[in-house]
């Protein structure tokens, strides 16, 4: 209830139950009136002397109290019709407030309890629920919001960048995924980790190859982007390393459709950071790979996550309209009854390829003449003392589990100073939650963690 409804009400039921209810205009006069009146008769009372004129007065002052009682009633009626009027739009507000939040619930998405089924792994006695039987696009929506929702400028930290000095202590781990009608099937996840690639420059990334030969595409990534960086020596040395990063991928961009290997309908993801000496931070993305950082929150021991990299849907408006400009077409894959599965892809007007469920990829020649994209978004970031480790993986860790959850997972083994801990145990719950109902298909699941630990 807002605070003038609130204090309608509460006047209302002042006014009510008031003693001084009868100070109003209309009874005042109606006061005076009756007391001239009564003046009157009490002066022919005191002349006359007669009897018959008590009773008659006597009369005249019920008629006048059950008139003055009327009047009263009259009003009092009135207020309880005003303040019905009140409760029946503060009623009408809260049936507003209903709808809406009726209409948010069942437009949310009806996501599991991810955390509930986390603890299933840690607790393996307590029951299994059920697997998410829910739509890809769902899924794209809720991120859609969140990329919309999330402020550039909050990605700076308020120290300087003189002040952070750390160690780092990093690990990797990967693992081939399955599907039961591909027994041939290979990892097409790559990382790649190299502390002073350069003097006091750091290198982190992961790929997630796709298609048929994305394995390739992954690879040749793993092997020659480094390298491009390295060539501009000059621009990394003099801080424009936001530009070395983006002619370095544009390079393997064009030259890896050059290659003996076929990448029409084959591609790869990739995303990791450049990490200097001094905490300044640079996380370059291409596709629905992500990069995490676990923030300390400071009460009760507690991570926060905050995602730095924007997943490259196609939920995204931009996005969406990049590539319709440039003649492609963004909708869902159909069933025979005409029921969409799955997420959002890109696809040739009438035809049924290339079915591309990202907006920005390497490769994938077929989808980047329909505007699919290969140029990356870099972030720039400086560390602060809060910031305590980084994860950056694949989908296959972010397709079943949040941020929030993951950063759980590792805080708890940041705090033990145990990052082969952390890797083994968010290796295990990814997995297990793309088996825990359904195992024939299984994505390759990779990621590398990174400690910060302050000098």
């Amino acid at each position: 209830m807002n605070q003038r409804t609130f204090d309608n009400n509460k006047l209302a039921s002042k006014r009510l139950k008031s003693p001084r209810i009868f100070k109003t205009e209309g009874n005042h006069l109606q006061y005076k009136k009756d007391k001239k009146s009564d003046n009157q008769s009490k002066s022919k009372q005191c002349i006359n002397n007669k009897p018959g004129l008590i009773q008659r007065d006597t009369s005249e002052k019920q008629s006048q109290f059950v008139q003055k009682r009327l009047i009263v009633n009259n009003y009092s009626q009135q207020s309880r019709q005003q303040q019905n009027i009140v409760h029946i739009k503060y009623n009408s507000f809260l049936d507003s407030i209903l709808k809406l939040n009726k209409s948010k619930e069942m437009s949310r998405v009806p996501m599991r309890s991810r955390k509930q089924m986390w603890h299933n792994y840690i607790n393996p006695e307590a029951s299994v629920p059920e697997r998410r039987i829910q739509s890809q696009i769902n899924i794209l929506k809720t991120e859609d919001s969140y990329n919309k929702n999330r402020s550039t400028a909050s990605l700076y930290s308020v120290e300087p960048q003189d002040t952070l000095q750390f160690n780092l202590k990093y690990t990797h781990k990967t693992k081939q995924g399955q599907i039961a009608n591909n027994p041939n099937k290979v990892n097409q996840d790559i990382c790649y980790c190299q502390t002073n690639l350069i003097e006091n420059l750091h290198l982190f990334f992961v790929c997630d190859g796709h298609g048929q030969n994305g394995q390739y595409v992954s690879n040749f990534i793993k092997n020659n982007l480094p390298n491009n960086i390295i060539k501009d020596k000059i621009q990394l040395q003099s801080c424009q390393i936001k530009e070395a990063l983006k002619i370095s991928i544009e390079n393997i961009s064009l030259n890896v459709n050059q290659q003996a290997f076929d990448t029409n309908f084959s591609g790869s993801t990739l995303n990791g950071i450049i990490l200097q000496e001094n905490g300044k931070m640079y996380s370059f993305n291409v596709g629905d790979s992500r990069t995490v950082i676990g923030k300390f929150n400071g009460y009760g021991q507690k991570f926060k996550p905050y995602q730095l990299s924007v997943d490259h849907k196609l939920t995204i408006k931009k996005e969406q309209y990049r590539i319709i400009q440039q003649g492609g077409k963004v909708d869902t894959f159909y069933d025979q009854n005409g029921n969409p599965i799955g997420p959002l892809r890109v696809w040739i007007n009438g035809k049924q390829y290339p079915g591309l469920a990202m907006s920005r990829s390497i490769g994938d020649q077929v989808a980047q003449s329909i505007g699919v994209s290969s140029i990356p978004d870099i972030v720039e970031y400086q560390l602060g003392f809060n910031d305590k480790f980084i994860i950056i993986a694949s989908d296959g860790i972010w397709e079943f589990l949040d941020n929030q959850i993951i950063v759980d997972i590792i805080g708890k083994y940041y705090q033990l100073n145990n990052i082969e801990g952390a890797s083994e145990e968010l290796l295990r719950v990814a997995y297990g939650m793309w088996t825990i109902d359904d195992d024939s298909v299984v994505d390759d699941i990779t990621f590398i963690i990174i400690f910060i630990q302050n000098q």
